[in-house]
């Protein structure tokens, strides 16, 4: 559906569209915010150019859907993703995870599409895990374990 749009995928350097849709996405939908500003996400960018990376979708200049990936010589790990209204109707989201697997990162062993949990992994989104199995990912449980240090 998204390729037969003029949808634009592509990484990007400058942040601050991603995070405006990033922001509006998490407050509206979990009432909450990224983990890291803008600013904190450029410094870390900076630090580790070869290692974080943002991929959007864009249309006419507006970015529609986005993702960041932590990036290790065998794993991409989506720290961030977000689809707007708009790219929900249209896929662009689906485009973006198209690019990501099949493209730029189809030489790594793991793409990790990052947890599922609230709560300190107490409680299952499985809304959220559904669109991640969507794309063909599949859930692991992590184990919690608490040692005394004396």
């Amino acid at each position: 559906k998204a390729k037969k749009t003029s949808l634009i995928v592509d990484e990007c350097h400058e942040l601050s569209g991603f995070w405006d849709l990033l922001n509006q996405v998490l407050e509206n939908q979990h009432q909450t915010k990224p983990a890291h500003s803008v600013d904190e996400m450029h410094l870390l960018k900076s630090k580790f150019p070869e290692s974080i990376r943002c991929f959007t979708a864009t249309m006419d200049n507006e970015v529609l859907a986005g993702a960041i990936i932590y990036e290790t010589d065998n794993v991409a790990h989506a720290q961030y993703l977000a689809n707007s209204d708009k790219g929900k109707e249209i896929g662009a989201l689906d485009l973006v995870i198209d690019h990501l697997l099949k493209d730029a990162y189809k030489e790594k062993k793991f793409f990790d599409f990052g947890i599922s949990t609230t709560g300190d992994g107490q409680f299952l989104n499985t809304g959220l895990l559904a669109q991640k199995e969507g794309f063909g990912a599949r859930a692991c449980v992590h184990d919690f374990y608490e040692i005394a240090v004396r």
